[in-house]
């Protein structure tokens, strides 16, 4: 042991151990109690951060004090001295983070659960109590001897109800800091998670969320640039994270998880999704925010009946497709209107009508086998079920409906087998944002308004209002009914980032059904004449997953839309009185008008 170095209060100071933005930290020793102590002398003179009581004890202190949890390091005692007010905290041996980061190098994301979970729900702790971090960053969390996280350094944090408006001057360690420390709006636990998040990236990537050599390059990487993710495809859960960490690294406030405990949640569907529950440490209560609101769904009348029926003709197909088509057809039979729309579609040209009339379910499920039986019922049960005089339902059904006959088109021209699950993956893209439409249209209302006067997308404003995506809640209902994993990997989305060549046909099934959503959205948000320019640029970001060229977009367009107002009647979509139908066939009408237009001026150039 070194010797001694003075004394602070009643602690003998050993040695000098670290130096941080506040002050001088030291290893000292309790006299009284016999242990060794972390002292940290405030030294910096900025007022705010080493605010102190009537009494001495400085801020820190007293928010330190709240903190009760195995992933914080406590605190012990807070004083004055001569030199200042100090703190005195638990000593834990071990490494930063970030040394240790430095050391090592990055951690798959399956040997990174067991770091990140215990970080959450010690900062979810803080937000719990009010309070704010505002300097997380691998070096404020500590590994012990056991490789155990334990957050540290609540130098910076602030009640939140005073953390309401930032400083005229930021604090915090640059690559972590949240956009709104450099643009005047509020902090609060929303900041931790964007520090949270950039930190994570770290961990599992070896590389800084927020690039850059210079003070300017890093604030520009803050406040505008796209994070990058492609250093995530190589990990076997890299997408699933990478659209995890997505949540936390939203520019705007507004989109991102609220605080801490909304960002564990997050992190445990990863989790269950992934299948890595075992790795991480004891669960908490689970997804509350997933489970709150499918609660209010099933206290519907109708989302019961259509949950247990969707579910039922999944679980008796799921394994063994041959032995349960008698089962199938019973469960379908059930439900009356269900079995009449199943035989007009069956017999309809949509299956390519046959010469024999189709009067049996069982007949069809012979016929048509399990699996096309199976996606056929399952859209229609949806539709059945979805009814409502909500002319945006309408219309965003209508469009699903589109979606998924895209979709089934373009798996057909791949020949791939799966193309009516390709239809059903095309069709449930939208299946978070259909069930919020129908079951909670306060909160759609808010999304929208999000949307249009803070530009955030759809995932983040429905992250912002709900507290998870709609791809997060559609994936969960879409579990509940126990449909393929493939649709519900679909229903996720893609990763963040630049579209990929895909590397599975369920990724390729995925990649039809997000193109074919993308497309159909733009009729929804762009200007008539600006939409062919639109499918040009969609077709070239998806380049490397669809070839498509612009005029076969076109054709996908026109072709499935001809085969939506062939089965409208059956899914019960009037397409004459649709808003969303009327703008996809007045776009289709100009371009038969140039098409018609263009064939003219070179009739009249060939007689000229």
């Amino acid at each position: 042991m070194q010797a001694k170095q003075g004394t602070i209060g009643r602690y003998e100071l050993i040695r000098s151990i670290g130096r941080g933005s506040q002050g001088a930290v030291y290893l000292g020793r309790d006299p009284t109690l016999e242990r060794l102590v972390a002292i940290k002398l405030l030294t910096n003179r900025d007022a705010e951060l080493n605010s102190v009581s009537d009494d001495g004890v400085p801020l820190e202190g007293r928010m330190s004090s709240k903190l009760k949890h195995p992933n914080i390091i406590p605190i012990f005692d807070a004083g004055q001295c001569a030199r200042g007010p100090y703190l005195v905290f638990e000593y834990v041996k071990g490494k930063s983070l970030a040394d240790t980061l430095a050391k090592e190098g990055p951690r798959a994301v399956e040997d990174a659960v067991p770091l990140i979970g215990p970080i959450l729900k010690a900062v979810a702790t803080a937000h719990e109590a009010s309070i704010v971090h505002l300097d997380l960053n691998p070096r404020n969390i500590l590994l012990d001897a056991e490789g155990v996280p334990r957050v540290m350094d609540f130098g910076l944090a602030q009640y939140v109800s005073s953390a309401r408006e930032p400083r005229d001057s930021t604090t915090g360690t640059l690559r972590y800091m949240a956009p709104e420390h450099f643009v005047g709006r509020p902090l609060g636990p929303w900041t931790d998670v964007f520090a949270l998040g950039s930190t994570f990236y770290e961990v599992v990537t070896g590389r800084r969320a927020m690039a850059g050599d210079s003070l300017e390059t890093i604030r520009d990487q803050i406040l505008s640039a796209r994070v990058d993710f492609s250093p995530l495809k190589t990990d076997r859960f890299g997408d699933a994270f990478a659209r995890f960490l997505a949540g936390a690294l939203e520019k705007r406030e507004s989109g991102r998880y609220a605080d801490a405990a909304i960002m564990n949640e997050a992190f445990e569907l990863f989790l269950s999704e992934s299948e890595l529950a075992g790795k991480a440490e004891p669960a908490s209560s689970s997804h509350s925010t997933v489970e709150f609101l499918l609660r209010r769904m099933q206290r519907t009348g109708d989302f019961p009946a259509i949950s247990q029926t969707m579910a039922d003709i999944n679980r008796l197909t799921g394994d063994d497709a041959g032995a349960n088509a008698d089962k199938l057809a019973n469960v379908i039979l059930r439900d009356f209107a269900l079995t009449g729309k199943l035989l007009k579609l069956v017999n309809s040209a949509f299956y390519n009508s046959r010469s024999i009339e189709v009067t049996k379910v069982s007949e069809a499920v012979v016929m048509l086998g399990v699996e096309k039986v199976r996606m056929t019922a399952n859209s229609l049960a949806f539709f059945s079920h979805m009814k409502s005089d909500s002319a945006i339902l309408k219309d965003s059904m209508t469009k699903s409906f589109l979606s998924g006959l895209m979709a089934r088109h373009l798996a057909q021209r791949a020949k791939l087998r799966e193309a009516e699950e390709a239809f059903i993956c095309g069709m449930c893209q939208n299946l978070g944002e259909n069930l919020v439409i129908h079951y909670f249209a306060e909160e759609f209302a808010d999304i929208d308004e999000s949307m249009r006067n803070k530009g955030l997308s759809k995932e983040a404003a429905a992250r912002g209002v709900l507290g998870v995506a709609y791809s997060e809640l559609g994936a969960a209902v879409a579990k509940s009914w126990n449909l393929p994993d493939s649709i519900i990997d679909s229903i996720r989305g893609m990763p963040p980032g630049p579209v990929t060549k895909p590397g599975s046909p369920a990724e390729r099934l995925r990649d039809f059904a997000v193109f074919a959503n993308e497309l159909c959205s733009l009729f929804e948000h762009v200007e008539a004449d600006a939409i062919e320019a639109s499918i040009g640029e969609l077709s070239e970001r998806f380049a490397s997953s669809i070839e498509l060229e612009t005029d076969y977009s076109i054709k996908l367009v026109t072709a499935a839309f001809e085969k939506l107002r062939q089965f409208a009647p059956i899914f019960e979509i009037n397409v004459a009185k649709s808003r969303y139908c009327q703008w996809v066939q007045h776009w289709l009408d100009r371009q038969a008008a140039e098409a018609g237009s263009s064939n003219g001026e070179r009739a009249i150039g060939q007689t000229a």
